[in-house]
């Protein structure tokens, strides 16, 4: 076989393996953990494709934020990456459940792993600043839920509860009595 007929062989051989790779790494198998709904975008307000029900095995296809694209025998969707278990599923042969990802299995046969998920509150970002417009109709339905001072009152005095006048201490006075010696210094 000629030099550049070995080269050309080796880069197939190597186009072959990276395709591979990339097929096992997009097609992590998951088991969902809770009933949850499938939905077509990775959004709340996106339309519903389908119901998976708790222990439905398929595969991760895709992540977008706290968002997995799962592929089952039944449907193809969106759904909150929490409510999946990422590896093999529980009881496949020779796997404990939660079996790590792809790679781990290949290199590295895991033990069982107790994993626990949490979700995070996500802040504005520079880009949802720009995109921001006032609402005058919200503004008006925070009004809305404002009570007034009677509305708050008879509530109060039908919990059993009465107004107190409470005679706030001037700012010298709070703070010798914060440091104990009249100074205005903590010691």
């Amino acid at each position: 076989m000629s030099q550049r007929a070995a080269k050309t062989v080796c880069r197939w051989a190597l186009a072959g393996l990276l395709a591979a790779h990339a097929a096992l790494v997009t097609a992590e198998p998951v088991t969902v953990e809770r009933d949850s709904v499938v939905r077509a975008e990775p959004r709340t307000d996106a339309a519903v494709v389908a119901n998976f029900a708790r222990g439905a095995a398929g595969e991760a296809l895709a992540r977008q934020g706290a968002w997995v694209q799962v592929k089952t025998a039944t449907a193809t969707g969106w759904l909150y990456s929490f409510n999946v278990r990422f590896g093999a599923p529980a009881g496949s042969a020779g796997e404990g459940a939660g079996a790590g990802s792809v790679l781990g299995r290949v290199f590295a046969p895991r033990q069982k792993v107790n994993v626990t998920a949490t979700i995070g509150i996500r802040g504005l970002d520079e880009e949802d600043l720009k995109q921001a417009q006032f609402d005058g109709g919200q503004l008006q339905a925070l009004d809305g839920f404002a009570a007034s001072r009677e509305q708050a009152e008879e509530h109060a005095g039908g919990a059993g509860l009465s107004a107190t006048r409470i005679d706030y201490l001037s700012q010298p006075a709070a703070a010798a009595a914060a440091d104990g010696d009249g100074s205005g210094r903590l010691q």
